[in-house]
């Protein structure tokens, strides 16, 4: 029986159209990401499910006393207190019965003081409590607490930090840790992944893939979808349509989906062409006129033939400003303070001409600060930082601080460029700002908003080193898609800090990790570093099993070989075969034509045995005719779907 049944569910805000006959299911324990570009109603689809806004129309039917919990991507206020106090909130239930049994063990202790023994009503009390704290996981309370806290980045020191004193990047880890201490038949998280460090990612996709209760998931982080959901839900068009697997086999199915999209809007636009074509070469005889009339009527029904469109993103376009020397940044004993506390302490390292790094490390490791000591908003405390020859830094800061929140987009474009207001609005256009979008102020976008007005800052300047912090933040998979294309092309030196683990994993060619002060350099891809750490970690069953994977490959990679061998005879044959049949198709037309004309012949009217047989020869090339068309269209057909 589904844990989630959605059923013709409709939502609007205004005359805007959010949701519109949205359908789905979710069965017990089963882990599903929801995507779709931004604005398409993901985080209304969640409030709906969590009863925290209701559906217009529609049916939302939840199995009976089913817990559901929800991580909101929207920051909202904590509880007072302690961390360790908002974490045990939702252990309460436990904690009152080690508090009773506490309480029940000192009354006990007093009164075999007092009187020699025990009463035996208080050690049979004492006996069903202890039963349900250990069936309630009362002795693994303490460990799954710290297990939890730790996992998501705090230290223990932390528990006794008070609330309102967190960042804004650990109060979202804070709740979700209230989260995953609860009890849930249903988990609802909204951009978990945003405020997580790789080892926190890690540690939560584990966490996740284990938990018994059911998920549904927004994210933007294809390596954490791909690591953890075995369904995909994707939103587009007011409407989701539902695809087994994860991320990867997602993307398979609806490449599938697009070619076939594709194929027949050829197929359809080849038979269109083709009943246009006989209605304009019909002759002006009756016979032909009714025809051609009957063929128009059926081309008047059809549909008009439009090529599908797919997801559509902004342009991202990086100006270069050419080749720099070999050198392009050195570090020489760099050291950086802030108010005493030392954030790194003598740093060393070249950055060469091509580089593409990954820096990566824990949250508060040091990576924007590495970034803007590069880009000289920063100055180091001690040490040296170098610049090579012809060395250009554009730099793109996570925060967004080069956008001044009280200017509009145009405003902001025109300030940052000599771009006049119609250049400039052109120019915002490409990412995606249009009409009098851009006439908002800076302060009132959404974050993936100040993040592709950003961008477009970012493009009206050259340059040959890009420094990129969280390039990616609050930006749906089309836009990802796109950056990683442009970056993939990008012909300087970039240095990214990110921690979308699929992002750089088709981009870095090394890494650097710190970690406190400390910078560790891997001279190897990010797939490769991804790999040693693993195996760094220990992860032996994954790594005993490479040897098994990569056989596993070989032999795909030689039926994949075979395959395309016999993919490529069995086309041969279809073409000479769609040949053949367009060849018989013109001949059985020039026959029905020339039947035709001598049916019309008034000279033949007398001889009705010959007309008779005329008839019948007519009626029979019709059918063959027909029988030619609809083989030469299956054959088209199996041709498009090899193509």
């Amino acid at each position: 029986m589904p844990l989630l049944t959605l059923s013709q569910v409709n939502k609007s805000f205004g005359a805007e159209t959010i949701l519109a006959g949205v359908s789905m299911q979710l069965q017990p324990g089963e882990k599903a990401g929801l995507i779709g570009p931004n604005g398409s109603g993901k985080t209304t689809l969640l409030k709906i499910i969590s009863g925290e806004i209701e559906a217009d129309s529609g049916q939302l039917h939840l199995a009976r006393g089913a817990k559901t919990g929800y991580l909101p991507q929207e920051p909202r206020p904590l509880t007072e207190g302690t961390l360790r106090r908002h974490l045990e909130y939702p252990l309460r239930h436990i904690l009152d019965l080690k508090a009773k049994l506490t309480y029940l063990e000192e009354k006990i202790a007093r009164r075999a003081e007092q009187e020699g023994r025990a009463s035996g009503e208080d050690l049979e009390q004492y006996a069903d409590l202890t039963g349900r704290f250990e069936e309630a996981g009362g002795y693994q309370v303490e460990k799954k607490l710290l297990g939890i806290a730790r996992g998501l980045g705090f230290s223990e020191a932390d528990l006794e930090r008070d609330l309102f004193t967190f960042s804004g990047g650990e109060k979202p880890r804070a709740r979700l840790a209230g989260l995953l201490l609860q009890d849930l038949d249903l988990l609802l998280l909204d951009e978990p992944t945003n405020f997580l460090d790789l080892q926190a990612l890690e540690w939560l996709e584990k966490y996740l893939r284990d938990l018994h209760c059911a998920l549904l998931v927004v994210s933007h982080d294809r390596f954490f979808l791909d690591r953890v959901t075995s369904r995909i839900f994707d939103l587009r068009g007011h409407r989701v349509k539902s695809y087994s697997g994860n991320y990867s086999a997602y993307q398979e199915q609806l490449a599938l989906e697009q070619r076939s999209s594709e194929r027949e809007h050829r197929r359809r636009q080849l038979l269109k062409a083709r009943e246009e074509r006989l209605v304009r070469e019909a002759k002006g005889d009756e016979r032909s006129k009714r025809q051609a009339k009957s063929r128009q009527k059926r081309l008047d029904k059809m549909d008009e033939v439009e090529r599908p469109t797919f997801d559509q993103s902004f342009k991202l376009g990086l100006g270069y400003s050419g080749r720099s020397g070999r050198e392009v940044v050195v570090f020489d004993s760099v050291c950086k303070k802030f108010d005493g506390k030392t954030v790194f302490g003598d740093l060393n390292f070249n950055i060469h001409w091509g580089d593409r790094l990954a820096l990566i490390g824990p949250n508060g490791a040091g990576k924007s600060t590495l970034l803007k000591l590069i880009a000289g908003d920063l100055k180091p405390t001690a040490g040296t930082i170098r610049l090579g020859p012809s060395v250009q830094v554009t730099y793109f800061a996570q925060e967004q601080e080069q956008l001044e929140p009280h200017r509009t987009l145009l405003e902001t474009i025109t300030a940052s460029s000599e771009l006049d207001l119609k250049q400039a609005r052109n120019h915002l256009g490409r990412y995606l700002f249009r009409g009098d979008d851009v006439f908002k102020k800076v302060a009132d976008l959404s974050g993936g908003e100040k993040n592709r007005l950003a961008l477009a800052r970012l493009a009206l300047k050259s340059g040959n080193c890009l420094l990129m912090d969280e390039p990616t933040s609050h930006l749906d998979l089309p836009a990802l898609e796109e950056i990683e294309s442009v970056l993939a092309h990008y012909p300087g030196t970039l240095i990214i800090v990110s921690h979308d683990r699929y992002f750089l994993k088709g981009l870095a060619n090394r890494v650097f990790e710190l970690d406190y002060g400390r910078i560790t350099i891997h001279d190897c891809s990010f797939e490769r570093y991804l790999e040693e750490k693993e195996a760094r970690s220990g992860r032996a069953a994954r790594k005993a099993g490479a040897d098994d994977q990569k056989l596993k490959e070989k032999r795909k990679r030689q039926q994949e070989h075979h395959r395309r061998q016999a993919e490529q005879r069995e086309r041969r044959r279809l073409q000479d075969e769609q040949a053949r049949l367009e060849e018989e198709i013109s001949a059985r037309e020039e026959e029905i034509k020339t039947l035709e004309e001598t049916l019309a012949d008034p000279e033949r009217y007398g001889d009705h045995s010959e007309l008779a047989e005329l008839g019948a020869r007519l009626e029979e090339s019709k059918a063959n005719l027909s029988r030619l068309m609809q083989s030469w269209e299956e054959v088209t057909n199996r041709l498009e779907e090899r193509s």
